[in-house]
């Protein structure tokens, strides 16, 4: 052997030395890395599992275009809402425009005749949840909501999806703001002197009221009736005698003029116009707070012709980006915890409040037609035999 002993001596303790190494890696590597590796192949396959079905859907939605919605709402807010959804997934919807009432007519008319054209519907609530879903005509749209944003229950008003239907799957509340059912003009009238309904009994305001007429604005009646408790509440108002009127817009132009101090309004576009106008009125809350969503509810037809561009946009308008886009157009309060409330007034916001309505949903439209024998008892057959 070539070498001094001293250099074999040092041979031999270094190739101990990396013998032993691997001996001890042998023994601990394959333990310490399995639980790093087992959580994120978990995470992946959970993952993949939405984002696949999200794939597919898009593919084949591609091929459905347009999609048909069936709507009551302005005309720029389609337009706006068919210009974001098509930069976004580049599919088309074609709008079926109709006032809210003649949607379910038109839709029954068409399945009794074997066509069915319609994928979704925007718009009233009532129609959909007390006409269309009893009928048969809607199909289950809480199955279609995939995107994690939307079922993160943490983001929504009320720690859920906002359902306007008992059963909590056919039709959504995508908006919900506060209801502003007092017109002052702030000419004869300070915000500070009305705080509650309950102002209305007293007798400083006898014959100095406007108010819609109860059969033609159910849902202001029944909103009182549930603030109240009761029916005793329009009792007592009938007995200070107000001024009925059956078209909403009359009573907003004489409270403008000066002719009346105040009015309960039924419909808050009327007033917005003359306000927008600079009538000297002002759109008001009270304690009591009724949330409500600009009419724009969503709803899905059975045996839909484009179900897949359906289940896309469903989820899209349901998302932030879609969420933040119809609140931006309409000016109503989104659902959703997180879109931005920049564009929206102090008065427009929800917060805290003495009480809270949600009147966009099934069984207030369902208290709303038990009322209207009340509604006549009170008030006379045509809601207005106390004037």
């Amino acid at each position: 052997m070539n070498g001094s002993p001293g250099k074999m001596v040092r041979n031999l303790t270094l190739t101990g030395a990396v013998c032993a190494v691997l001996i001890f890696l042998s023994c601990t590597s394959p333990q310490a890395p399995a639980p790093a590796i087992k959580a994120p192949a978990q995470a992946t396959v959970q993952q993949q599992g939405w984002e696949q079905d999200w794939q597919k859907t898009l593919a084949a939605a591609r091929n459905e275009s347009p999609l048909n919605i069936y709507s009551p709402t302005a005309a720029e807010t389609r337009v706006e809402i068919s210009k974001r959804f098509k930069d976004k997934y580049g599919l088309d919807i074609e709008w079926t425009a109709l006032r809210a009432s003649e949607i379910p007519t038109k839709v029954q008319a068409e399945r009794r005749a074997g066509l069915y054209i319609g994928d979704l519907q925007m718009g009233s609530i009532s129609s959909m949840a007390t006409i269309l879903k009893p009928a048969g005509v809607l199909e289950p749209i809480k199955p279609l909501l995939v995107l994690p944003e939307v079922l993160d229950k943490s983001l929504w008003f009320g720690g859920d999806i906002s359902w306007g239907d008992n059963d909590k799957m056919y039709v959504i509340n995508s908006l919900l703001g506060p209801n502003r059912k007092v017109l002052i003009n702030t000419n004869m009238v300070k915000p500070s002197e009305i705080k509650s309904y309950n102002d209305f009994l007293d007798p400083r305001w006898k014959g100095k009221v406007v108010v819609i007429n109860a059969l033609l604005s159910r849902s202001l009646f029944t909103q009182l009736v549930l603030f109240t408790g009761g029916g005793d509440y329009w009792k007592k108002f009938a007995g200070n005698d107000p001024v009925i009127v059956d078209d909403d817009r009359q009573g907003v132009e004489w409270v403008a003029r000066g002719r009346y101090p105040v009015m309960l309004i039924g419909n808050s576009d009327n007033a917005s116009e003359f306000i927008r106008a600079g009538a000297p009125i002002q759109l008001m809350l009270t304690e009591e707070v009724a949330l409500s969503g600009a009419t724009i509810s969503t709803g899905m037809y059975n045996r839909a012709p484009h179900p897949n561009a359906a289940k896309v946009f469903a989820n899209w308008f349901m998302s932030k980006e879609g969420s933040t886009i119809l609140s931006r157009i309409t000016g109503v309060q989104s659902t959703r915890l997180d879109v931005p409330t920049d564009h929206l007034g102090p008065d427009q916001i929800r917060g805290p409040a003495a009480k809270y309505l949600v009147t966009e949903n099934e069984e207030f439209y369902l208290r709303t037609a038990q009322d209207v024998d009340l509604i006549k008892e009170i008030f006379g057959a045509d809601g207005r035999g106390i004037r």
